[in-house]
């Protein structure tokens, strides 16, 4: 019987897929690793990090892509065609190509969410070779519904499927919530899928700057990343008076 070799962690060969948000990447050291999920919370622009993901998902692996499609089953109707055909552009992708392969399937309460996730991942993925997973506003249905008894069974039972699948399948799975929690440090989400999410990442917003900050990670320490926003420009504009005295007469 052959012996394989021990191998320490450090000699692992992760596989990587740029963010496709630069301040992202710097983050998480290079950017989203499979057979990790990704918890998002905070501002409701995080939506469109998840877009952004999606497309940049479809880059050849040179570019640090995946070269694969993706699978999105979105409980908060997060799809935004313009910012799509957008972040296509700004890569180089023809948007219609880029839409062909996001592949979205819509739930509109907790028992379409619950029975997409446990009963039908399996077909699609057997169907569509995808590498991501996007699961934006899982959580949200069942909160805003009310977690009786029922539902909080069911959150337990998705958190272990989403975590079990995504290692199976060795995918990127990112989820987010727009519910808004009262710490940083705390996602609004329930203990069971915040305990089965590897990565916390919460995005807050400044007039001008988005900053993100990464509160929970199985190898890399807390920290924060910000990035300036498109427009933005140091500088105020004060009325005249701001500079005479008060006992200044013009």
């Amino acid at each position: 019987m052959l012996l394989t070799p021990f191998q320490t962690a450090d000699k692992i060969q992760r596989v990587m897929c740029k963010t496709g948000t630069p301040a992202l990447d710097s983050l998480l050291d290079g950017g989203f690793e499979t057979g990790l999920i990704y918890l998002l919370y905070g501002s409701d622009n995080l939506q469109y990090n998840l877009l952004k993901a999606a497309v940049h998902a479809q880059l050849p692996l040179s570019r640090g892509g995946f070269s694969s499609p993706t699978v999105m089953i979105d409980s908060s109707n997060m799809m935004d065609l313009v910012k799509l055909r957008d972040f296509s552009f700004q890569l180089g992708l023809e948007p219609e190509a880029v839409m062909e392969m996001i592949y979205i399937s819509r739930a509109f309460n907790s028992t379409q969410t619950y029975d997409l996730i446990i009963n039908h991942l399996d077909e699609f993925f057997d169907r569509v070779p995808a590498k991501m997973l996007i699961l934006p506003g899982l959580v949200d249905l069942f909160i805003n519904e009310g977690l009786d008894v029922d539902r909080t069974r069911q959150m337990t039972h998705l958190s272990a499927r989403i975590n079990a699948f995504t290692l199976r399948h060795d995918l990127v799975t990112l989820i987010s919530t727009q519910i808004k929690g009262t710490k940083t440090e705390t996602p609004p989400v329930g203990k069971a899928l915040a305990s089965s999410a590897q990565v916390h990442i919460h995005l807050a917003e400044t007039p001008m700057r988005t900053v993100y900050s990464l509160t929970k990670h199985p190898s890399l320490p807390d920290r924060i990343e910000s990035q300036l926003k498109a427009g933005s420009a140091f500088g105020v504009t004060l009325p005249l008076d701001y500079f005479f005295r008060e006992d200044s007469t013009a």
